[in-house]
């Protein structure tokens, strides 16, 4: 080479290398400044409408961040006053001593710590392996860093900050995954393809690694007015009246605390709280770990109100995400209440106004109530047993808890002396649908009376793992009350805001009846239970026909019945519904029904699998191996011959021939779609395959060539400098 030349291609060397060099900086301070960006908007939602964060103060918080150095620091939160009784002989009071949560990653566990403010001293300390923490600030920027590293958010999202998040970083579980036992939060976006879907990031935080991500629905916007803009607003106070005097205060995780409730001067509850609230979607399969308090992921919105009753007076507080409820996805809305009556009675009741994340949800409130009975320590428990109250002796699960009801509509019993108390759930679903899991344990230190966060998904624990047949009889007491709220978005609806809010909401209603006495009942009442009860038959019960419901599914197209059966939220019918979750994708399912089961033809297989879903599996769904019981199983009662005979036709076309002509727009039902010819409708599932090499990784590449070259220039210099 000329030495001329070469001295002017090293140079262009040199000159390139650094502007590569700068242009990576400049790439990289731009990513990190989207993820710092994304890490505040997340931090945002946990902050008051001031500004100012909820809990402690920033000074004392960063101190208490590093700690614990070996630990992932989730948070700290002030006790109130009846959180902070166990430690009052070492000095808690309100708002003097806090309760600091760790996650131990090595050993997938919580740490929990009581900490006296005034002088950092460590009242107490236990390890919790089945507890999973709720999200915070601290946690978002862990998972809001995971999440931006994975190449599969970024092929969605593109740049992160740019991200619309659409709920605070939530506990979660997925039924399916890892994320069922390991600690699991939920990062949600709003679609940024402007079709109104939840993008979710669910983040291993025990694997420090994205599990899975999946879309979620779409719905049409109310005409509603949006409500004040109001957050974390509540009312700590006492009330006395019809002889009740009860006080109560917010709790930062727990709900509002009813503490020291008396009636005619004698203790009847020590506190009341509800620890979590489960939201339960099959589709997923997975749900939330809700909470509620002023730290929450569903926080107080509106002063706690004191309503008048002809017969006593109710406590109720509103919890609900942001202010755009019912214009939102992925918001809930619920009610924490008590009602107080003059003749000693209570009912702690629970509301849920929707809409949530999909169609298909159960919600499970856990109430906790710690009986106190005029202060007994020797609470007496009964439980009726087909035909007469017989003493529970151990520790119990109820369930179900609406059947085998004594002749009084009552299913247990507690008492002390001479108060005694019958305890019911009312009914209150129109579909008579009401059920609840019910536990009577033994009261034990540090089996909820702290600050408690919530346990894995779908597993009822805590309480369960508390249960272990110690004895209850004559022993303190303490009730754990969960009922089960399914939602319907086809009439009769329930727990939704449509087609208007207010109006079909769902509420769960238990019943603590006093009476003077627990009369056995008489010869002639049981005589009469017993002309009414169903006589059990040692014959099989043949499985009935599916026949036209009563309130069968509606809709006047094929397409308007599958997404208000809610099939659309759980599989990919072509054009319709969700990708990449539960259920197998069923886009062409013509053709693969054929053949699928020998000797049966794929129009019975068809049919056979939407009235009995466990009948054959499909061999693979898209998180795995497809799961029973999934799939609800009363379709065949639900749907009318007629229905599923257009179902099963539908299902049919789908051979890989044909595309429907006119697919479902997005809003024009509650469930998610696709638009037709997008690139989230190509793909299935709303995930981009095929994942571009990022900009920062071609630079590298491109300076480690140049720097290279340069290096090779350096080494062959052909010239020397002439005398």
């Amino acid at each position: 080479m000329n030495p001329k030349l070469h001295r002017i291609v090293l140079r262009f060397c040199f000159i390139l290398l650094i502007v590569l060099a700068g242009n990576l900086i400049r790439t990289l301070w731009q990513q990190q400044a989207a993820i710092n960006l994304a890490i505040a908007k997340g931090q945002q939602l946990y902050q008051t409408a001031d500004g100012q964060p909820v809990g402690l103060d920033t000074a004392t918080l960063n101190n208490l961040n590093t700690a614990v150095s070996d630990l992932i620091f989730v948070d700290a939160l002030p006790l109130t006053p009846a959180e902070a009784r166990p430690w009052q002989a070492q000095g808690c009071a309100a708002n003097n001593c806090a309760h600091l949560t760790y996650f131990d990653r090595a050993n997938d566990r919580t740490v929990n710590q009581i900490l006296r403010l005034t002088d950092d001293a460590v009242l107490a300390e236990w390890q919790d392996a089945l507890s999973r923490p709720g999200g915070s600030r601290f946690v978002a920027e862990d998972a809001i860093q995971i999440a931006a590293d994975d190449p599969a958010v970024t092929a969605v999202l593109g740049d992160i900050g740019a991200g619309d998040p659409a709920m605070i970083p939530m506990s979660a579980w997925l039924a399916d995954d890892s994320c069922r036992d390991d600690w699991c939060v939920d990062l949600t976006f709003h679609s940024p393809n402007g079709d109104g879907r939840i993008y979710h990031v669910f983040v291993n935080m025990s694997q420090q690694a994205v599990a899975r991500t999946f879309y979620t629905r779409a719905r049409p916007e109310l005409d509603v007015a949006a409500p004040r803009s109001q957050r974390a607003a509540f009312t700590d106070g006492c009330h006395e009246q019809d002889d009740w005097n009860v006080c109560w205060e917010m709790t930062a995780h727990d709900g509002v605390l009813f503490r020291d409730a008396t009636y005619n001067d004698t203790l009847i509850f020590s506190t009341v709280k509800i620890t979590q609230i489960e939201a339960w979607y099959p589709s997923w399969p997975g749900g939330y770990r809700d909470e509620i308090g002023f730290s929450a992921s569903v926080p107080p919105f509106g002063d706690t109100i004191i309503n008048e009753l002809d017969d006593g007076f109710e406590v109720r507080q509103l919890f609900t995400e942001f202010s755009r409820w019912p214009n939102c996805i992925c918001c809930y809305r619920y009610e924490q209440i008590i009602r107080f009556f003059a003749d000693g009675s209570f009912e702690p009741r629970f509301v849920s106004y929707g809409p949530g994340c999909d169609d298909l949800s159960i919600y499970r409130p856990f109430w906790r109530i710690d009986l106190d009975l005029e202060e007994s320590d020797e609470a007496e428990v009964w439980l009726w047993d087909e035909s007469e109250w017989a003493e529970l002796e151990t520790e119990t699960e109820l369930y179900p808890f609406i059947d085998n009801l004594g002749p009084d509509g009552y299913k247990l019993a507690t008492g002390s002396g001479e108060l005694l108390y019958r305890w019911t759930m009312l009914p209150a679903d129109p579909l008579g649908l009401d059920e609840a899991y019910f536990f009577v344990l033994q009261e034990n230190e540090l089996e909820g009376e702290q600050p408690l966060a919530p346990g894995p998904g779908d597993t009822f624990q805590p309480p369960r793992q508390w249960l272990n047949s110690e004895p209850i009889f004559g022993e303190e007491i303490v009730l754990w009350y969960v009922p089960l709220l399914k939602t319907r978005k086809t009439e009769p609806l329930w727990c939704m805001p449509d087609p208007e809010p207010g109006i079909n909401q769902c509420e769960a209603i238990l019943r603590a009846q006093i009476t003077d006495e627990l009369p056995q009942p008489t010869a002639e009442e049981l005589a009469e239970m017993a002309a009414t009860a169903t006589p059990e038959s040692t014959e099989p019960t043949p499985t009935p026909a599916p026949t036209p419901t009563p309130r069968p599914v509606q809709g006047s197209t094929v397409e308007e019945v599958m997404l208000n059966a809610g099939c659309g939220a759980c599989h990919a019918i072509g054009p319709i519904g969700e990708g990449h979750k539960v259920g197998p994708d069923l886009s062409l399912i013509g053709y693969k029904a054929t053949g699928r089961i020998p000797s049966m033809s794929a129009e019975d297989y068809l049919r056979q699998s939407i009235v009995e879903p466990n009948y054959a599996l499909a061999p693979v769904c898209p998180n795995g191996p497809c799961l029973p019981n999934i799939m609800p199983k009363d379709y065949g009662q639900r749907l009318s011959e007629e229905q599923i005979e257009a179902i099963v036709d539908y299902l049919l076309a789908l051979d890989g021939t044909t595309v429907p002509e006119n697919p479902t727009v997005i809003g024009d039902s509650d469930t998610a779609v696709f638009n037709k010819g997008s690139q989230a409708a190509k793909s299935g599932g709303g995930i981009v395959a095929s994942i571009d090499t990022t900009s920062a990784t071609v630079q590298l590449i491109m300076i480690g060539l140049v720097f290279l070259l340069t290096l090779f220039l350096l080494w062959k210099r052909p010239y020397e400098e002439k005398e």
